[in-house]
């Protein structure tokens, strides 16, 4: 069986905005933080570029409102760098301690998607490799991953104990130094951006000197993901010198450079440290350097030039005639002409009084002319676009860029929701050849016989050894043309183990044994995959719908296994026995649509309607207007609006069966007979004593104990509130909560689960660095569960299926991971840990690795090589001489895992 169902979405945008003074029956708490409402509907209407801000702004607030603090209405400093210690703490207390079971949880696997990806800024051909095979990607939540066979496989290659949000990346091009790398961190525009959001601000720039293997922090930018308190907590763009070796940032308000030693300051913007103020930076062949500084910059906006990148700066483009960049607040973008380095291209945001049809203006730089050429009025607008689709959109500067081709100054490629090709400025116009598949449609682009490529576009690179081919980085990954030229215009997809989604929800088949999954992700919609819906393994996906993805969930409860998906602003769909939309008439929702079907009984689903419950039971035949409306959180003295559910396992019994419902003010409630109760106004408020109630203070996760409906996990995701509690008494009229945070007090909590294995207990939580366990939380502190998989992945979604012990984790940058709980653990065994005495060397290897352990004996000692998916890739027994032949492996980050009887030792370590 497989499934497709692709809708084409049509979205506007209006917005309420009030304020929230919270009470409960002890104390009265006035939020520091403002609740905004941003409806986005499905109407035709096409978007003004206010409107499209506003629906950005929605994206944004999700995480935001995730983790504020709703006491002082700020994401601070010491929350972030709290959390980060203790996150590195709990890594390092498994580590040194030989009696506990070993911290890497060797079955977690991927579930992909390995053949989708995720938003791309950082983009680039290494020039020492001259078949253009080698090339490095950033995820902007995902991190760094390289390829040496032209995309056919990727590594990760960034340090998987850390979150990286890579922006920005420039190679040293001087021969005999190409092995020198660095990539920014930092996203100031951006879908997760703004807000001091999960992947807002960065760590510095980093550094590789073997040709981007592994890498490190440069001291000099060192910042840790906290408050902004350093431009280098944004980086914009890198550039390294051609023949100082020099490295060039735009960073927040400002280009500065390093020479080795310090760093200088080259032009400061007069508003200071605003995070609004975005800076490219661009080197010719010759060691001409041009900067570009968006509109927000005041006098120093505009694009700038130096011949030598050190001194003599002029200021070339400014809020004059010809130029005439005016407030240009999102982005300006250059593109330089390899074939004329006395050319270079400036696209950006314009206010809508330009020559320009659509939302950029387009000038050309002549160094030896000292002119500028407008070509604003070539600017894409076909017939019958359609809203944020055409004429060309930016989304205020979020996906804007513009390259040349390396063989023609007049050969110029832009991107902005959508790629355009212009295969002369002088005389042509442009024409699409990529993001939707037409001006008034909302389909992927797939023309010419190729794969399907994604809009919002962030990367056009050329192939420096084939002028021709290009390769494009967007909020759907990689993909690469390989004849630039062609027409009508084939994309090939290179998202081969390149894993960077970013998951809001995921589910999968309530059906023992069975391996289907479904996740809604951020701006790349809802995505399906297992061998049950026609896969050929367990990490390729499919999509199954557009916009942005929202909760999930798939049914038994009709032979044709109906699944659940949806899109922002409210949109629930089931694509069987007929495809339809159900969104309940007069529902209005949240920017992630949440909806929940009940594992056990998937007759029974809910709809969260902002402080609206709606119930159906009969799940494959409901329609629109056939939902029953439960009444709002009013009916309790409260205004919370719906986040998450949950129900209690097994068969339904009306005596015994309840739900969960966990609301953004902090409130938790228990709904008895939750499939016949009249009215949401016999819910019972059983919130833990100590959470905060105010807005935002989000119940993230609702955990019920399989067999014993009395043990109930709650988790809050804010910053400085209380976030995890335990009851063991759940169905009384006033449950006792503990709170068991222990050694995750700092964290931001995502996501719980509950399971149980032969009569032994785990507690499962997800937090915003990574996935934690506890056998008891009351008396034992959390572990960290698989460090060399998951890593510090913000765990937005657990989803737990007792019938086969299956844990399926959901992660907000790295795409889903699958896990079988035994024996209290996710483990699969708990032999001795014997990492601490194993040697593998050399490190990085080529050919061969050498594995030593002390006294060695005939003893048969079996091996296991996985990559950093934890797909094992080599296994076989180890020989007397104790060397493993590596050469067939990909080049990047490996794990060995050597096993003696009950001992077991894991090993990473470094193929060149």
């Amino acid at each position: 069986m497989k499934k497709k169902l692709l809708f084409a979405l049509s979205l506007m945008v209006g917005a309420t905005l009030f304020f929230i003074t919270q009470r409960n029956d002890n104390e009265q708490v006035t939020s520091k933080v403002e609740r905004k409402v941003i409806n986005v509907s499905q109407a035709g209407k096409k978007k003004t570029p206010e409107e499209r801000t506003l629906f950005n702004e929605a994206r944004l607030l999700h995480e935001y409102y995730r983790q504020v603090n709703p006491l002082t209405g700020e994401i601070s400093e010491a929350d972030k760098l709290a959390e980060k210690q203790q996150a590195e703490a709990a890594e390092l207390r498994i580590n040194s301690n030989p009696n506990s079971r070993a911290p890497e949880t060797s079955n977690i696997i991927s579930r992909g998607p390995t053949n989708l990806g995720g938003r791309t800024r950082a983009l680039a051909y290494d020039i020492s490799d001259p078949t253009g095979n080698t090339i490095l990607a950033g995820g902007v939540s995902g991190g760094m991953f390289r390829t040496t066979d032209g995309g056919a496989t990727w590594n990760k290659v960034s340090p998987n104990d850390q979150i990286h949000n890579v922006t920005a990346i420039a190679q040293d091009p001087r021969p005999g130094f190409q092995n020198i790398w660095y990539y920014g961190t930092g996203e100031s525009s951006g879908n997760s951006a703004s807000l001091n959001g999960a992947f807002y601000l960065g760590q510095g720039i980093w550094q590789s000197t073997d040709g981007g293997l592994t890498w490190n922090q440069m001291p000099s930018t060192a910042s840790n993901q906290n408050s902004f308190d350093n431009r280098f907590d944004l980086v914009h763009r890198l550039a390294v010198h051609p023949t100082t070796g020099d490295l060039y940032a735009g960073i927040v308000a400002r280009l500065t450079y390093f020479n080795g030693a310090t760093w200088t300051t080259l032009i400061d913007a007069s508003a200071g440290t605003s995070s609004a103020i975005l800076v490219d930076v661009a080197i010719t062949a010759t060691g001409r350097a041009y900067a570009a500084f968006s509109g927000n910059a005041g006098a120093e906006r505009g694009v700038w030039t130096s011949a030598n990148g050190t001194s003599g700066w002029t200021q070339i483009g400014d809020n004059t005639s010809p130029f005439n960049i005016r407030t240009a607040s999102g982005r300006v973008v250059l593109g330089l002409a390899p074939s004329n380095t006395d050319i270079v291209y400036a696209l950006y945001y314009n206010d809508g009084t330009t020559s320009s049809p659509g939302e950029a203006d387009l000038f050309r730089w002549n160094q030896s002319a000292g002119t500028w050429t407008n070509f604003s009025s070539l600017i894409p607008d076909e017939p019958g676009g359609s809203a944020g689709n055409d004429p060309f959109a930016i989304q205020g500067g979020y996906d804007l860029v513009v390259a040349v081709k390396p063989d023609n100054e007049n050969y110029v490629v832009i991107g902005g929701t959508n790629v355009y090709r212009n295969t002369n400025v002088n005389t042509n116009s442009f024409t699409r050849i990529g993001g939707y598949d037409g001006p008034s449609t909302y389909a992927l682009w797939n023309n010419g016989g190729g794969d399907d490529h994604h809009p919002d576009i962030h990367a056009l690179v050329f192939n420096p050894f084939n002028p021709n081919q290009m390769l494009s980085g967007t909020d759907g990954g990689v993909h690469l043309s390989n004849n630039i030229n062609t027409d009508p215009h084939p994309w090939v997809n290179l998202n081969n183990n390149y894993v960077t989604y970013q998951y809001y929800h995921v589910a999968m088949d309530p059906q023992s044994g069975s391996d289907i999954v479904i996740g809604g992700a951020q701006d790349n919609g809802t995505t399906q995959g297992g061998t049950g819906v026609g896969q050929p393994d367990l990490t390729t996906m499919s999509s199954t719908f557009g916009g942005d993805g929202v909760a999930v969930a798939i049914s038994r409860d009709n032979a044709c296994i109906p699944f659940y998906f949806g899109s922002q602003g409210g949109q629930i769909i089931r694509d069987c026995p007929t495809g339809a939309v159900i969104t309940p008439t007069g529902s209005s929702s949240q920017f992630v649509t949440y909806f929940y079907l009940d594992p056990d009984n998937n007759n029974a689903l809910y709809y969260a309607g902002q402080n609206t419950l709606y119930r159906t039971t009969n799940a494959t035949t409901v329609t629109s207007g056939t939902w029953t409306n439960m009444g709002t959180t009013a009916s309790q003295g409260d205004n919370d609006y719906f986040q998450t559910f949950s129900t209690t396992r097994g068969a339904y019994n009306a005596a015994t069966s309840y739900m969960l419902l966990g609301g953004d003010e902090g409130h938790i409630y228990r709904l008895d007979d939750p499939q016949n109760a009249a009215s949401f106004a016999s819910a019972v408020d059983i919130t833990p004593p100590g959470a905060t109630l105010a807005f935002p203070s989000i119940v993230t996760g609702l955990a019920i104990h399989p067999t014993n409906r009395d043990i109930v996990l709650a988790t809050y995701s804010n910053y400085g509130t209380q976030s995890i509690f335990l009851t063991t008494n759940a169905t009384s009229g006033a449950p006792t909560w503990t709170l068991v945070e222990r050694n995750l007090s700092e964290h931001s909590i995502r996501s719980a689960a509950i399971a149980e294995v032969a009569g032994e207990t785990l507690y499962i939580v997800g937090t915003a660095r990574g996935l934690y366990s506890s056998t008891d939380p009351t008396t034992t502190d959390w572990v960290r569960e698989g460090p060399n998989t998951i890593g510090f992945a913000v765990v937005s979604s657990l989803v737990y299926r007792p019938s086969d012990n299956k844990l399926l984790i959901g992660t907000h940058g790295n795409g889903m991971f699958e896990a079988t709980i035994q024996d209290s653990t996710l483990s699969i065994d708990d032999k001795e840990d014997i990492s601490d005495q194993l040697v593998v060397y050399p490190n990085p290897a080529t050919d061969n690795i050498n594995i030593n352990l002390p006294n060695m004996t005939n003893e048969i000692i079996g091996y296991n090589i996985k990559n950093i998916l934890g797909q094992r890739v080599l296994q076989g027994t180890l020989g007397n001489n104790g060397i493993i032949d590596i050469k067939s492996l990909q080049s990047g980050n490996y794990f060995i895992e050597v096993t003696i009887n009950e001992r077991k030792g894991i090993k990473q370590f470094i193929k060149n």
